[in-house]
């Protein structure tokens, strides 16, 4: 009898102090369209933007990706430059979301992007269709395209609804 107590209350301490992503995982459905490659996202994450205090980065990825190195724009380019993953890096406001303010950047490789990471901006119409943000969670419904351009640019798309842990410092 002891020794099954023992070992519920070890078990229990175990969970209890589990990291928050074991427990509560991000979830993706959806996928980034970059010319003709299509990549299912799988994985989703947020961790404070480390430039800007007051926004969020939402990374979208193939392949999972540590908090550290989502954290880290170098470290989580050369996943994708190596070819590891696929993805985009989301800028959000998190205080004030705004569903018309689209911010952040493509992750790809550097087959599909000589620096593969494409940074990209718009405003001024509905992007989001969903998005809120909370200390512990980003939750959203992204639909956008980029058509290709005149000098050569690829287009691009992402369709994706998400729910991402927030990952403090």
């Amino acid at each position: 009898m002891m020794r099954s107590l023992a070992l519920f209350c070890s078990l229990f301490t175990a969970l209890a102090m589990a990291p928050a992503h074991a427990l509560d995982a991000g979830t993706v459905q959806g996928h980034l369209q970059y010319d003709k490659q299509r990549h299912e996202l799988r994985h989703a994450l947020a961790v404070p933007d480390p430039y800007n205090s007051q926004r969020l980065w939402v990374l979208l990825t193939t392949a999972e990706i540590s908090a550290r190195d989502a954290s880290d724009p170098a470290r989580a380019l050369k996943l994708a430059m190596d070819g590891k993953l696929r993805g985009v890096r989301l800028s959000v406001d998190a205080a004030a979301p705004q569903a018309k303010e689209l911010q952040g950047a493509l992750l790809l490789s550097k087959e599909e992007s000589p620096g593969g990471e494409i940074v990209f901006a718009a405003g001024g119409e509905k992007f989001w269709e969903r998005l809120a943000t909370g200390d512990k969670r980003v939750v959203g419904t992204l639909h956008y395209a980029k058509e290709p351009t005149v000098s050569g640019s690829p287009g691009w798309a992402i369709d994706v609804k998400f729910s991402a842990p927030v990952f403090a410092k």
